[in-house]
């Protein structure tokens, strides 16, 4: 009784290793180590009195992965290992902040894993003969080990970040209907004890390819959702700019006209009014009045709206934009890439506490049938770029939709976009054709 209870704690922990190794987009409650500890001790006490209670109730020893005397004692035994994957899943929503279907669904993969894990662990064992428990427990952990290091791998270089999924629940009900339907007719079969040697390696195969098309399922459908749900994203926020472009307009035009009446009484003002006090006026005005005229209309409310930004911020913006060869594109694709690319350059220079510093500069000049647009700004703290986009030291799970909005427009047109991050210089470049 004792091999066979630590048999299936040795399941638990695997299981449990399996959804941990999955965990790398779960966010950690705090004192993790200790609700992981607590949580772990309390499982196995729970397995354990389950193991004695079957005993008690039933006058034979629960033996983990043996035969069975009728459908009954089967049905204990599926539900059994239904328990250990429930209390690997308590376990995570102890210690995983996030909504119980995501954890399920990370659960599900782990489950599914460990299973893959343990029926290869099997036909190595039967394929060299191994009859010692401690040999094939070793070769359990070793190949659960390996499945479990190329899952996590898998789930960094594919970014399955189930957070973006839709239809999560669905999803996770249809794998664990798949996975659990696997385990139940690997029990039927296990409790079968005329069953042949070839019948073993039908099942174990069985089995793997079952869980590898799982965990297949799981990562591709989160991997595609994330990406329909980021397009998604990309859509509404090119929407929202839009509308801001339409009322940035609109509010410039009403300040600009403002400022022409505005001239017109600081000049009467002059014959009766102090004159330091009229020039003080007179420059306010002017802040307002400092409209961009870059020869086209939309790249000029673009640069008078983040001029009185920056103004405000006491950045200094540099700009020098034949607007005129930017005709070729839409209104709206020339408020979102110019206005993503100065937000980007405001947020990071406004930061910087040397005021010589906070700087920013953009130029645009046609040459050799294309146009080149290259902006600049200093910045403070660590920039690394991961596929040609930038992404902060402290947000390395996604890049920033609005330089993904910048590329986006850039290729939308034939065109290409590159960065660079060196000496506390940030360079953004896109180069069109004409």
């Amino acid at each position: 009784m004792i091999s066979s209870i630590v048999s299936i704690t040795l399941m638990f922990a695997e299981i449990l290793a399996g959804e941990i190794a999955l965990s790398k987009y779960l966010h950690r409650r705090r004192q993790y180590v200790v609700r992981l500890a607590v949580g772990i001790a309390v499982c196995i006490e729970l397995i354990v009195l389950v193991s004695m209670l079957y005993g008690w109730a039933t006058g034979a020893i629960f033996v983990y992965g043996a035969g069975s005397d009728g459908i009954g004692d089967s049905a204990f035994k599926f539900a059994y290992y239904l328990l250990v994957f429930a209390l690997t899943f308590a376990c995570m929503t102890i210690c995983y902040s996030d909504p119980p279907w995501i954890i399920l669904f990370y659960c599900s993969g782990g489950y599914a894993m460990q299973h893959l894990g343990f029926n290869v662990a099997s036909m190595i064992c039967r394929a060299a003969g191994v009859n010692i428990v401690a040999v094939s427990w070793t070769i359990e952990l070793i190949s659960c080990a390996a499945v479990f290091v190329v899952g996590r791998l898998l789930l960094s270089v594919l970014g399955a970040d189930a957070a973006g999924a839709r239809g999560v629940r669905g999803k996770t009900l249809v794998c664990l209907a798949v996975l659990f339907v696997c385990i139940g007719l690997s029990r039927i079969t296990i409790d079968d004890s005329t069953r042949s040697s070839l019948a073993f390696w039908a099942e174990s195969l069985y089995a793997v390819i079952s869980c590898a098309l799982i965990l297949g399922i799981l990562f591709s459908i989160s991997q595609r959702d994330k990406a329909q749900s980021d397009a998604a994203i990309m859509e509404e926020l090119m929407r929202r700019e839009k509308e801001q472009f339409e009322l940035s307009k609109e509010t410039i035009d009403i300040i600009n006209i403002k400022c022409h009446d505005l001239k017109h009484q600081i000049s009467a003002l002059r014959t009766v009014a102090d004159a330091d006090y009229v020039k003080e006026i007179e420059n306010a005005v002017m802040i307002y009045d400092a409209a961009a005229r870059t020869g086209n209309d939309i790249l000029d409310v673009v640069l008078t709206e983040k001029s009185l930004l920056c103004e405000k911020n006491g950045i200094t913006l540099t700009c020098v934009m034949d607007g005129g060869a930017l005709s070729f594109m839409s209104k709206t694709d020339i408020y979102s890439l110019f206005g993503n690319a100065l937000s980007n350059a405001i947020e990071s220079v406004r930061g910087i506490r040397d005021k010589d510093r906070r700087c920013i500069s953009i130029t645009s000049r046609p040459a050799g049938g294309f146009l080149s647009v290259h902006m600049e700004n200093c910045y403070d703290g660590e920039i690394t770029l991961e596929d040609g986009l930038p992404v902060t030291k402290g947000d390395r799970s996604r890049h920033g939709f609005g330089m993904r909005s910048i590329k986006h427009i850039a290729e939308k047109y034939g065109g290409s976009m590159s960065v660079t991050a060196e000496n506390g210089v940030f360079s953004l470049d896109i180069l069109f054709p004409l």
